[in-house]
């Protein structure tokens, strides 16, 4: 395969290089991501102000920008045809509402536009897991066919350094607030983050809390059929 690769951390950074380490033995890995921390940058991408782009080295290239945009250079200008795109490995859970932050996540959703199967790899500031795991987890998508360029896969890896297996799982919608506190003169925002996810054993939280990986469909668009259906009888 050619996969692009991207990470909201930086085209250097160590969750990227561990990835590619992990996916060498799938085909050729083309890194293509922000020279910079990204984070939080959700599927933004600049407009009206240009962005530089440096070869690296033979196939890394450094963006100063957004990670969806580094992810629609490399698939509008590379004379390269991707047959995947991963973003990752984020330092820190997208679990719940990060998805709707995350530039990690966001790289995938510009990836989809591009009609290209792509696939987020996150976990909880513990690296030795993904590096003792990530292949296992990685094959088992392969194995049971799992990619789709109609939705993108949100993997999170759990706490500790082992798996007590792999599984599908939905968002936990946890108490999430954010609010700003004051220091020296500028505001920093801070969240609350409330996990009472005991309740729901199929939800992300649970299971990254309760050493399995969670691996979440997410869609590409915003657009909600059942909302949408339900409104539409209401209305007739």
């Amino acid at each position: 395969m050619n996969i692009l690769l991207t990470n909201d951390d930086g085209y250097n950074s160590v969750g990227i290089k561990l990835l590619k380490e992990i996916l060498q033995p799938f085909g050729r890995i083309i890194i293509v991501a922000p020279s910079g921390p990204m984070s939080a940058k959700s599927v933004s991408i600049t407009l009206g102000v240009g962005i530089t782009i440096k070869q690296v080295e033979k196939d890394v290239y450094s963006v100063d920008a957004t990670p969806a945009d580094c992810v629609a250079y490399a698939l509008s200008s590379l004379d390269v045809e991707f047959d995947l795109v991963i973003s990752g490995c984020n330092n820190g859970w997208n679990i719940s509402y990060d998805t709707m932050y995350s530039g990690t996540i966001g790289a995938c959703l510009q990836a989809l536009t591009f009609k290209i199967p792509a696939l987020a790899f996150s976990c909880e500031f513990n690296f030795e897991i993904v590096k003792n795991h990530g292949f296992e987890v990685f094959k088992y998508i392969l194995d049971n066919k799992m990619l789709s360029s109609e939705y993108a896969l949100n993997v999170n890896f759990p706490l500790g350094n082992e798996i007590k297996g792999i599984k599908l799982a939905n968002i936990y919608y946890r108490n999430d607030t954010t609010y700003y506190e004051e220091k020296d003169g500028k505001f920093f925002a801070v969240r609350n983050l409330t996990d009472n996810y005991e309740d729901d054993m199929n939800s992300d939280c649970y299971l990254v809390n309760n050493g399995f990986v969670s691996i979440t469909p997410l869609q590409k668009t915003l657009f909600s059929k059942e909302d949408y259906y339900r409104l539409f009888r209401n209305k007739n």
